[in-house]
């Protein structure tokens, strides 16, 4: 084909993907932060079965500490509510702030001013509000119930049942994971890999019987990760690690190099005491995180890798993102990139819409009556003016107003991963697994063999462990969803090539296959410059140059 016949084939190409704009957004690369800003310092310790993997979190929210972002939201809803500017609020400025705001008969004000009770509000109240309603600035959570669907993969790749995945099944990988593609979209997510539910009883459905359904699991406080300045750190270490019970740690029970050890081993005597345990924060950790949750150069946040004694996996590319091999366990690291101010608001108004049934654009207590938590004192919390009616920005008000100290606050989620199956098919951590790297599972898993011998068994690799880093958030129904079990917060890929092949790249895995590709054949095959029958964006932009 001559030049002028395919620079005419890409603009038809282009044309069927929609009309060309700019080309895409570049986003900056980080491969780790520069020395973080005053930050809130944690050292903890994340209690693995082959020893404790020490981590130091140095936590910022759009440069701040967590526990500085929250004393200037104090001071500035202070400032925002003295009207009469005497450094306190009475109760009359405080019922402007939803969350401030009490209902209380008038007799019983004036009762409470004859015993001479104070009728403001001091700077210090208002902070043990927000303590009380933001909850603690840095709260860890653990689901383990997620290595389910590394087994449910390996049972899928077994097929033979034996324990192992052999030469042949890792060959036939490929053909078995695309086969679990349910949506057609030429990906496998992560939940495609569960079995279909159970269909309904049709007796049931016969009768129109209402079917239970299940609330979602909650996930639990995270006892394996431990900060070191608890005071019963030692007892859970001696409880954990003290193999012979003889309430002494030894080098070889905790998994440390001898150096490391003798670090905190004051006395030179090969094992640790209870005194000499209490140090275990001060020495030098396996891994230090700078955690921005809110970098506003970045779309969400940035998360920088410093020193670490493990060997870094992935390409250090992404700013969200980074997996760690340490003796013994891989952990990858994350952000969930996302508005817990502006996600708390659209859920509430969801529900509002659902509560309306009469769809007059506001709420009575009729139609509150089923909801426990209406009945509790929040429908008169949410109306602001008395009418006995919650409009939608009467509800939007006090969601936000609650929102905002839970959304300055941090959630570290922990999961348990298996054996790293799904992670070794998922190379670039999206939580699919692609047409490119289906045609690599068997290289992919073949990586996690460990004992040199063919085939790879299920339980050969180290652990895998994944940790996400979330801001804080609040539901007006129901549990706060960081409280809800739920798989790892995988990251979409971000767009990339020219806009015409963003607009093909329909399942955005940054390759075009031929169901996805707009144009002839014959334009396909000669971007296709290596062959593969994949258009990636490098391709891409060489025939949108040329």
């Amino acid at each position: 084909m001559g030049r002028t016949a395919h620079a005419a084939c890409l603009l038809v190409c282009m044309l069927l993907a929609g009309k060309a704009g700019a080309q895409s957004q570049s986003f900056p690369v980080t491969k780790g932060l520069s020395p973080p800003p005053p930050s809130d310092r944690r050292d903890v310790l994340l209690m693995l079965d082959g020893g404790p993997l020490h981590l130091r979190l140095n936590l910022t929210l759009g440069g701040m500490s967590l526990v500085e972002a929250r004393r200037q939201y104090v001071a500035e809803l202070i400032a925002s509510l003295d009207k009469d500017e005497d450094g306190r609020l009475s109760r009359e400025e405080a019922s402007a702030s939803p969350i401030l705001r009490t209902k209380q008969r008038p007799s019983a004000q004036k009762f409470l001013q004859s015993l001479g009770v104070a009728t403001h509000l001091t700077e210090r109240d208002v902070e043990q509000t927000v303590d009380r309603l933001g909850g603690a600035p840095v709260a860890y959570r653990q689901d383990l119930s997620s290595s389910e669907n590394d087994v449910e993969v390996f049972k899928l790749l077994d097929t033979n049942n034996s324990g192992t995945l052999e030469t042949p099944e890792l060959e036939a990988a490929r053909d078995l994971i695309l086969s679990k593609d349910s949506d057609g979209d030429e990906c496998v997510a992560f939940e495609e890999f569960f079995p279909p539910p159970p269909a309904p009883d049709p007796q049931l459905v016969a009768a129109t019987l209402p079917v239970e359904t299940t609330p979602p699991p909650l996930a639990t406080v995270a006892d394996m990760v431990r900060d070191v300045r608890e005071p019963l750190l030692p007892r859970r270490l001696m409880i954990t690690y003290d193999k012979n019970r003889d309430v002494k740690l030894t080098s070889a029970e905790l998994g440390w190099t001898a150096d490391r050890f003798s670090a905190i081993d004051v006395d030179g005597d090969g094992m640790l005491d209870g005194a000499e345990v209490r140090r275990i924060g001060e020495g030098t950790p396996d891994l230090e995180l700078s955690v921005e949750l809110k970098a506003s150069d970045a779309e969400g946040g940035l998360l920088g890798v410093g020193g670490v004694r493990g060997e870094r996996l992935d390409d250090a590319g992404r700013m969200d993102y980074a997996k760690l091999a340490f003796a013994g366990s891989v952990v990858t690291f994350s952000l969930r990139n996302l508005d817990p101010i502006a996600e708390s608001v659209d859920t509430a108004m969801q529900q509002f819409n659902l509560l309306d049934s009469d769809a007059n654009g506001y709420l009575d207590k009729d139609e509150t009556s089923e909801r426990i938590r209406f009945e509790r004192g929040l429908f008169d919390l949410m109306d602001a003016d008395g009418d006995e009616k919650v409009f939608a920005d009467e509800m939007e008000a006090y969601v936000r107003a609650r929102s905002e100290p839970a959304a300055a606050t941090c959630r570290m989620n922990v999961y348990d991963t298996g054996y790293g199956f799904f992670m070794a098919l998922d190379g670039n951590a999206d939580g699919r697994v692609s047409v490119r790297e289906m045609r690599r599972a068997a290289a992919s898993l073949t990586q996690l063999d460990r004992d040199g011998q063919p085939g790879v068994g299920q339980k050969e690799p180290v652990r895998h462990f994944h940790i996400e880093f979330v801001r804080g958030g609040y539901q007006l129904f129901g549990p706060s969803e960081q409280l809800i079990a739920r798989t790892p917060a995988f990251q979409q890929r971000r767009p990339t090539g020219p806009i015409w092949f963003q607009r093909m790249d329909r399942n955005n895995d940054g390759d075009l296959t031929w169901n996805e590709f707009l144009g002839p054949r014959e334009v396909f095959h000669e971007l296709d410059g290596d062959t593969d029958l994949l258009i990636d964006p490098q391709e891409a932009a060489t025939a949108a140059g040329s």
